[in-house]
């Protein structure tokens, strides 16, 4: 054939080809190469502002030089950061970096350093082309091992630009992060046990992390084939069953599950079942016969720590469900309780308070993010409150000056002397109040939700923090435990939505802010430096922790029969007082005294009245034979108790139409889920912080001293878990 190509052509040719192959060779660079391996997110799909772990393979001809890899990125407000995390020299061969990335557009950098800071190898891509970005409040569902048709769901808009949800199926062990913070980003985990050879493959700091996310108040939905015999000496997957695996059976008379989800359609064939024996507490939601009349559990909704789990006994990818028409029926009931019913019908969720409001949010944060903005010790002057002194000054130089120099003393001359004397006094007043009412110091403002498994003892933490400073500064900023073993992850809040400031916003709010850096340690210990913050400016922060207590006494409550309410003791197991404690189980609320001390009991009796919990949650309140509603206002910024107490129940409230407002961007923060299962959650407050925030000045402002730090506003909030004893 290179008879028919002209001599001239040759050349060019040759090189075209050569540069293919070069590509070619580039893209999927080997272990032996110089270059190296990156992937982003979970199954390489990520979310504006959450956690993105950032996979990096270094390659063998680097592993002994290398010490550290660096992730350049940028913040919610658009300014760029370094993350840097250390490696294990001589042995790493993959490191993760959790990162955050503020900008769907966003550039990122990838480095690997040796002991002096020196680049080893380096990698430039954009976010959103080596990986699926998603918007800040896009919900997203993590499927291990297969989908089961759950995406059948998802509706996509007439634009193509959005859908009811993203799902990510992750096939490959190691595309499985090894914190449980790497999962911040989904709303769901979906476990298909179709592949044990899959299951069995993830390390067990996979597990872990997935098992913690659950009990964080995460949720999950595990679907049992039929070999579930193979996966009986998994523990790390045993462990979040509800029971023990006994054996496979078959279901041949499903007709109890096709009332239970009120099919339409078709019946459904006979499949294959799998034989859990429930652990005590457990309850099964729907229950199936097979074909030597047992009654299997199928359907069990349970707690995981403050999570929560729906089990269900089947393969939904065996093909009597796969080939059934009203699978989707199914799914539609498994993910109710974790994608906005709004979404799943298909409204989208749009709201009375959206981008374009004057608000700027539409999230529930960033309702928190505009309270927490509030210092009490800084004043805000208003645009009525600058009008009038405007025309206060301006009546000071013309009217008064003139009457006072030429009508009174009647020496026009002196109006020189009297208007400079009054500008020269005005300009030093306007310093002095300037200067009362902004403080130069730095404040904090701090709000603190600590959950806590009464069972197990795990505790598990968020702060939002915002820190302000009165004149423009670069700061170092850690949050540090009681304890001070239990490292802390520090990072920056953004704000959903298109509004100013927003995840979305095409504003640029970044203009003359430096670079700061984010040091990871070995231990998840998490610190920012440099954090440029300009002159009575703020700069918003979020940090996750876990932690353990010792429980030397436990709760005791059991449901009265007859009546879904709860008798028993309860007990404070920290070592503070529990203030305005109440006590929230299923459809119902129980007020205690104004506090329970450390380590005390207080005693629910039969004869203890609880009240309606939509009532307290809405604030509804008897005028004579109807009910009123306390109206919510999303531009509220003076209740914050009030605020949180909805993040924390969200769903129970009526969610957003009740608020206005959605919960999606940290909906885990949202425990109403628990509510329908077995467990009642005590819930208080805490006057000293486990996690306080530590400000000192930056090696880049010079040798100047150590500004005054200041808290201004500090709320902390518990919520603790305690099982519930059910009638037989």
């Amino acid at each position: 054939m290179l008879q028919w190509i002209p001599k001239e052509a040759w050349l060019p040719l040759l090189l075209a080809i050569f540069a293919c192959s070069t590509q070619t060779a580039m893209a999927e660079p080997s272990d032996d190469q110089s270059g190296i391996q990156v992937r982003l997110g979970l199954g390489d799909t990520w979310k504006l502002g959450h956690v993105c772990p950032v996979r990096i393979a270094i390659p063998s001809s680097l592993r002994s030089a290398a010490s550290g890899v660096e992730v350049t990125s940028v913040d919610g407000d658009g300014v760029e950061l370094v993350y840097r995390s250390p490696v294990r020299s001589g042995s790493a061969s993959v490191s993760w970096v959790p990162i955050r990335i503020g900008r769907q557009t966003a550039t990122l950098e990838v480095r690997v350093v040796d002991a002096d800071g020196g680049v080893l190898a380096e990698v430039e891509m954009r976010a959103d082309e080596v990986a699926t970005g998603l918007s800040s409040a896009q919900p997203l569902i993590v499927a291990l091992g297969s989908s089961m048709g759950v995406e059948q769901l998802s509706r996509t808009s007439a634009d193509g630009k959005s859908a009811t949800f993203s799902t990510s199926v992750i096939t490959s062990p190691d595309q499985l992060p090894p914190h449980w913070d790497d999962y911040s980003s989904c709303e769901l985990i979906v476990i298909s046990t179709r592949d044990p050879q899959f299951l069995q493959n993830i390390s067990k700091q996979q597990w872990e992390a997935i098992d913690r996310w659950i009990r964080r108040g995460g949720g999950c939905i595990i679907s049992l084939g039929a070999e579930a015999t193979q996966l009986s000496s998994l523990q790390s997957l045993v462990n979040i069953l509800p029971g023990k695996i006994t054996g496979v059976s078959q279901v041949t008379n499903p007709g109890p599950l096709e009332s239970f989800i009120a099919t339409a359609e078709e019946p459904i064939d006979a499949f294959p079942v799998s034989l859990v024996e429930l652990r005590s507490g457990t309850h099964a939601k729907l229950s199936l016969s097979d074909r030597i009349a047992r009654r299997v559990p199928w359907w069990v909704v349970y707690a995981h720590g403050h999570g929560t789990i729906r089990f269900i006994a089947s393969d939904l990818e065996h093909p009597s469900f796969a080939q059934w028409p009203d699978r989707r029926l199914l799914w539609e009931r498994l993910l109710k309780p974790y994608v906005d019913h709004a979404l799943l019908e298909g409204s989208g969720g749009e709201t009375q308070v959206g981008d374009s409001s004057y608000l700027g949010y539409r999230d529930l944060v960033g309702q928190l993010r505009a309270t927490l903005d509030v210092f009490p010790s800084v004043r805000v002057v208003s645009f009525g409150q600058i009008a009038a002194l405007l025309v206060a000054i301006l009546l000071l130089i013309g009217p008064v000056d003139y009457f006072v120099s030429v009508k009174w003393l009647r020496r026009p001359d002196f109006s020189w002397y009297l208007a400079g004397t009054l500008l020269l006094a005005i300009t030093a007043g306007l310093t002095w109040w300037y200067g009362s009412i902004r403080p130069d110091d730095v404040r904090i403002n701090s709000a603190q939700i600590i959950d806590i498994d009464s069972v197990t003892g795990a505790v598990n933490g968020r702060l939002w923090s915002h820190v302000y400073s009165g004149s423009a500064r670069r700061l170092n900023i850690e949050a540090l435990n009681s304890d001070a073993q239990i490292p802390v992850r520090l990072g920056w809040q953004g704000l959903p939505g298109r509004g100013l400031g927003g995840l979305l916003s095409q504003f640029n709010t970044n203009r003359g802010m430096p670079a700061y850096g984010v040091h990871i340690d070995a231990n998840g210990q998490t610190r920012l430096e440099g954090v440029g913050i300009p002159a009575a400016g703020t700069k918003c922060l979020f940090a996750t922790w876990t932690d353990s207590i010792d429980l030397t006494a436990a709760s005791e409550l059991k449901e009265i029969s007859g009546v879904d309410q709860i008798q028993g003791q309860l007990v404070n197991p920290l070592n503070v007082d529990l203030k305005d404690p109440m006590v929230f189980y299923h459809n119902w609320y129980y007020r205690l005294d104004s506090r329970i001390p450390a380590r005390q009991a207080v005693t629910i009796s039969q004869d203890t009245v609880p009240r309606d919990l939509a009532r307290r949650l809405n604030g509804r309140q008897a005028l004579g034979q109807d009910d009123a509603t306390t109206r919510w206002d999303p531009a509220d910024r003076g209740s914050l108790d009030r605020l949180l107490e909805l993040m924390m129940f969200h769903k129970a409230a009526a969610g957003q139409t009740y608020t206005s407002l959605m919960h999606r961007y940290q909906p885990q923060v949202d425990h109403s889920n628990l509510l329908e299962t077995d467990h009642a959650i005590l819930v208080g407050r805490i006057d000293e912080p486990p996690v306080t925030i530590r400000v000192t000045a930056s090696e880049a402002n010079g040798a100047g001293a150590q500004p005054q730090v200041r808290d201004d506003v500090s709320r902390t909030w518990c919520r603790i878990t305690i099982p519930v004893q059910k009638n037989s």
